[in-house]
């Protein structure tokens, strides 16, 4: 009998139909293509399933400090996203073939059980991945498989732009696409009806749907009124917070204001979870601003809105960079020295004084759990890593200071941080997650190395003046006024009392503070010489009790 030729698309972490280069590849060569998706043990516990289907007991953990890989918050969005993908299959008369295990052993068996239901394998289609680990999946798949790659994760195609992975600063980059003519290519368009689905494809491994339903019972999560992310995985629902931002709520022409929000769900575009996941396309985002400003053409110099949609393109481009980076630079995403130590220095160029290259990094298991259950005593840092625990999602501002609490006020292996981000955010991607991390550690792409440090309780002020999103993750300290709540252990004995607060007891004494948040206390407490019982005057800094 002959043997019907089959491609397969492999939905590798891009759970959707729009703007998908692997799916398109594999429709427009075949006649039978088979949609498949598969849940690796490394990356996500699926061992709820081991007995069911023989695998081995396989717990994914962090790669240096063995962390947790995937919490559940993240796992409920991946399995949400799929299930969506399979519906926005079957709409076109395909379906999705649901597997759990590794890629290197599941795809061989798959090929030769097609090719026992007279199926010949031609191509294997998915998305390029660019860190190591991903990379050694690919190569071994390689070996032995017909595999296709697409680079369908950046937003400008690397064949588009002659990268030079010498770029070590993000402006260097963003300048030279920004004199591109056409930087990013047209999405490509939606696919009305798919080829046909060979239902003996279930057999392979039956009951996908059942198992992953399952897993989602398992991992489900308490939903917290709060939450600045409420939004379910799936293609259609980000494709919908799309259009919303962009062309109901206007959103988008106010992005440069309002992106260093803190409270609720429009206070930035949101649109990270559903780029990490692949639920949107980079390109699609990209084209659909661009319509934006066509559209309110009229309105552009008025509203602003060209200048939001500028610093939009300009976060999506940070995106860009850290992959680019990573292709270039492989490993050292992960190296506690990072990026800052990807090159050898000239002979005429000197190490700068207190270079982050001769840190000596600490581990600090007491330390590190007070920062990562918002016990730190710091009130700003305490309501972020709060919504982080209760959410799995925190603001950008937020990001960025917890790290550098972590890394530069504790000292703590940056590392650490990060891998407990890559256990518990919604959103994390490799790039991005230990790419921003170096920089804010300063070990990564910063020009200014290890000399940019956030005065967390500036920041606090600045951002939340009167105490509101700390009063919301921190009820402790609701009935302090606003000149107390970014500081609460400069009350006295008796304001303590007066406003239900004992510190030590209701809220934690500062576990760590620095000299320079000083300049920064309210006027009545500038005097106050509370902060001396706890300052280690040779570092400059308050040392845990």
């Amino acid at each position: 009998m002959l043997h019907k030729p089959i491609n397969i698309c492999f939905f590798r972490n891009i759970f959707r139909v729009h703007d998908n280069q692997s799916l398109h590849h594999a429709i427009q060569s075949s006649k039978h293509v088979l949609p498949v998706v598969c849940l690796d043990p490394r990356l996500m516990d699926i061992s709820l399933l081991n007995d069911k289907l023989g695998l081995e007991n396989v717990t994914p953990k962090t790669h240096t400090f063995g962390l947790e890989r995937c919490a559940n918050f993240r796992t409920s969005y991946i399995i949400e996203s799929i299930m969506a993908l399979k519906q926005e299959l079957i709409k076109r008369n395909s379906d999705l073939l649901i597997l759990f295990g590794t890629p290197e052993d599941l795809f061989p068996a798959l090929q030769k059980h097609l090719a026992k239901n007279h199926y010949q394998l031609e191509k294997i289609h998915t998305h390029k991945e660019y860190a190591f680990e991903e990379l050694a999946v690919e190569k071994t798949l390689s070996k032995t498989l017909p595999m296709v790659y697409h680079h369908d994760t950046t937003m400008v195609h690397p064949d588009d732009v002659d990268f030079d992975n010498t770029y070590k600063v993000y402006t260097h980059f963003r300048k030279r696409i920004e004199k591109m003519d056409k930087p990013v290519r047209d999405p490509l368009e939606i696919p009305k009806e798919l080829p046909f689905f060979p239902k003996e494809a279930i057999e392979f491994q039956p009951n996908g749907e059942q198992h992953l339903q399952a897993l989602y019972k398992d991992a489900s999560v308490k939903s917290d009124q709060r939450n600045a992310f409420p939004w379910k995985g799936g293609e259609q629902i980000a494709k919908e917070r799309l259009n919303d931002y962009l062309f109901k709520s206007d959103g988008v022409i106010d992005y440069k204001q309002t992106r260093n929000g803190l409270i609720g769900t429009e206070y930035s575009t949101k649109f990270s979870v559903f780029l990490s996941h692949g639920c949107l396309s980079p390109r699609f985002i990209w084209h659909e601003m661009e319509r934006h400003k066509k559209e309110h053409k009229r309105n552009i110099k008025a509203a602003g809105d060209e200048d939001g949609i500028y610093w939009v393109k300009f976060e999506l481009l940070w995106r860009d960079f850290f992959r680019y980076l990573v292709m270039g630079n492989g490993k050292k995403i992960f190296l506690l020295h990072g990026f800052r130590n990807m090159a050898p220095l000239e002979e005429d160029q000197k190490k700068p004084k207190n270079s982050y290259l001769d840190k000596v990094w600490k581990t600090n298991d007491e330390y590190f759990n007070k920062w990562k259950t918002g016990q730190t005593g710091s009130p700003f840092i305490d309501a972020c890593m709060r919504e982080l625990m209760y959410t799995g999602f925190m603001n950008n501002r937020g990001r960025q200071n917890v790290a550098s609490y972590l890394a530069k006020d504790l000292e703590i292996d940056w590392r650490l941080g990060a891998e407990y981000f890559e256990s518990i955010l919604k959103d994390h991607d490799v790039y991005s997650n230990y790419g921003n991390w170096q920089y804010v550690s300063g070990v990564g792409c910063d020009p200014r190395e290890g000399f940019r440090h956030f005065n967390v309780l500036k920041q606090s002020k600045d951002y939340d003046p009167e105490g509101f999103y700390i009063k919301l993750w921190c009820p402790e300290l609701q009935d302090l006024p606003s000149h107390y709540v970014h500081c609460p252990w400069l009350m006295s004995a008796e304001e303590q009392k007066q406003y239900n607060c004992v510190i030590g007891r209701d809220y934690p004494e500062p576990m760590s503070m620095m000299e320079s948040w000083k300049r920064h206390y309210p006027t009545a407490a500038k005097g106050s010489n509370k902060i001396t019982k706890y300052l280690d005057t040779k570092n400059k800094k308050i040392k845990v009790k």
